[in-house]
């Protein structure tokens, strides 16, 4: 009778691989958690760009010169609107005069709730020339 040795890892030829229960739970939990958090955050970035957009659309304007700050924020205001930004007025926009010209201040905080007391926040503050 002759024995022959079989080469390492070729014992167990029939075993299947693959991910057990508990793993399949904790890769599930995983992402919803990432999930939660995307739904939560990815909202306020597309309002902050929305606001963003709002206002090199005004920056663009051929009559931008002529325009009051009281016409700048009403102009941004009817984009807002039509926009569904909600968590800014125009009227939080300050309008200032420096030597290169116009300046708005954007100064804002976006807070969501994530869940049982933990929060998202966006904190924004930026000057933005209004000289195109």
């Amino acid at each position: 009778m002759m024995w022959t040795r079989q080469p390492a890892g070729r014992e167990r030829v029939g075993r299947q691989g693959g991910i057990t229960v508990i793993g399949m739970l904790l890769l599930i939990i995983a992402i919803a958690f990432v999930a939660l958090i995307a739904m939560k955050v990815v909202p306020m970035y597309i309002q902050y760009f929305s606001i963003k957009s709002t206002i090199e659309s005004i920056r663009k304007e051929p009559q931008l010169a002529q325009m009051s700050a009281q016409d700048i924020q009403n102009a941004i205001q009817k984009r807002f609107d039509i926009g569904y930004v909600d968590n800014i007025t125009a009227r939080d926009l300050k309008i200032r005069n420096e030597r290169n010209g116009r300046v708005i201040d954007l100064v804002y905080d976006d807070e969501r709730d994530l869940f049982y007391g933990l929060f998202v926040v966006l904190k924004v503050k930026e000057s933005i020339p209004l000289n195109p």
